[in-house]
């Protein structure tokens, strides 16, 4: 922002470094800036440290989120994406400790963005129930938290199934 007084640190993190506010499909590209996180957290992070950050920004989303929230008097304000970045690096958490090609690991990657933001946007139960009645910042993070769990069983799957 050129003027240093609107800056907000709530917002700036909860909008994932002011990608929230990217005109179209906001959560969508919160997504793809995840997926560019995780090639970079693939290759300079071993798997637990990969988990111990996934656990760092669930949390750190939880209250970001909430004062977001308070902030705009919006309830799960479109801008705030930290969710969909988490939801997306946990989906992807499922294929740490395999070995794949550079290539493998973006094709996975890819496919899990995939399959994160199908079940993050149809939110099929318990996903939507989550959505609608789980409030504030932990509602804001929990239900993308279900579509990653959703999410990383499928990708787990598919990769069982390409490696037979």
């Amino acid at each position: 922002m050129k003027n240093r007084k609107n800056f907000n640190i709530y917002i700036f993190i909860a909008s994932f470094f002011y990608i929230g506010f990217f005109p179209y499909a906001p959560g969508t590209a919160g997504s793809a800036a995840a997926f560019l996180l995780y090639i970079t957290f693939l290759r300079f992070l071993n798997p637990y440290y990969y988990i111990a950050s996934c656990l760092i920004i669930f949390v750190s989303g939880i209250y970001f989120s909430a004062e977001a929230e308070k902030i705009s008097g919006i309830k799960d304000p479109p801008f705030v994406v930290i969710d969909e970045a988490f939801g997306y690096l946990a989906t992807m958490s499922v294929v740490l400790w395999m070995r794949f090609s550079p290539l493998q690991s973006v094709l996975y990657g890819l496919c899990g963005l995939a399959l994160f933001r199908f079940f993050d946007i149809s939110k099929p139960f318990p996903i939507g129930y989550i959505d609608k009645n789980v409030s504030g910042g932990l509602g804001i993070m929990l239900d993308d938290a279900a579509a990653a769990v959703f999410s990383l069983i499928i990708l787990r799957f598919i990769t069982i199934l390409n490696f037979k």
